[in-house]
């Protein structure tokens, strides 16, 4: 599996993602999740897109089918206890790949019956969500006519390495343990959160630090 994309958790209407269209970047269309009680505003990539989630219904959100993902507790955003993060993965190349860690299975009502958000188990709130979409896929994979915009004022165009920092003191969960393991991506304790992403191996020594707005930093 590899990441599809990571969600932050913002104010309504993300008033931050101003932040990354100043900075260089191209916006890609938004969507709202009926049922769910949420909506974004996306960037996109090669080989990711970045959501800056919130909350848009505070009772959908927390209905009996939605409250399991704890995206009302995540978005609260009061204090630093819980991970405003969510990170998506996807198959590589094989569509029935063994999931690496133990998982629940979330059916929103937006999605066709026959698909399914597999959700992480027995993660604490102060670690990202993670979750698997085994439908997804790459954006430049997409046909012409889905493409969203990728080609950014800022030459940014593939994610080759992620860093999520998490406010805990406890052990990190085993599924991060497992994450851990794969090329380019770490989970580490520390005393904030904080999303850094690097982009093109970082090639040309940059970096963008967009906090307080967002918990986000960019090398490149």
């Amino acid at each position: 599996m590899e990441i599809d994309h990571i969600y932050i958790c913002t104010e309504k209407n993300a008033p931050a993602g101003d932040l990354l269209v100043e900075f260089g970047l191209l916006e890609g269309s938004s969507n709202t999740h009926p049922g769910q009680g949420t909506a974004n505003r996306r960037f996109y990539f090669h080989n990711l897109m970045l959501e800056l989630l919130w909350v848009e219904d505070s009772e959908e959100v927390q209905n009996e089918r939605t409250k399991p993902m704890r995206l009302f507790e995540r978005c609260e955003l009061e204090e630093n206890a819980n991970s405003p993060f969510g990170m998506a993965f996807r198959p590589t190349a094989d569509k029935n790949e063994i999931l690496p860690f133990q998982v629940w299975n979330y059916q929103p009502i937006y999605l066709p019956d026959f698909l399914k958000i597999q959700v992480a188990d027995n993660t604490p709130l102060s670690e990202p969500m993670y979750f698997y979409l085994s439908f997804a896929k790459r954006q430049d994979s997409v046909s012409d006519e889905n493409k969203e915009p990728m080609e950014h004022k800022v030459p940014l165009r593939e994610i080759t390495s992620i860093k999520i920092y998490v406010n805990q003191d406890i052990a990190l969960s085993s599924a991060a343990v497992v994450l851990n393991k794969i090329q380019n991506i770490a989970v580490i304790k520390s005393q904030e959160h904080l999303l850094e992403l690097e982009f093109d191996n970082g090639q040309s020594n940059q970096l963008r630090d967009f906090r307080p707005g967002l918990p986000l930093i960019f090398r490149w």
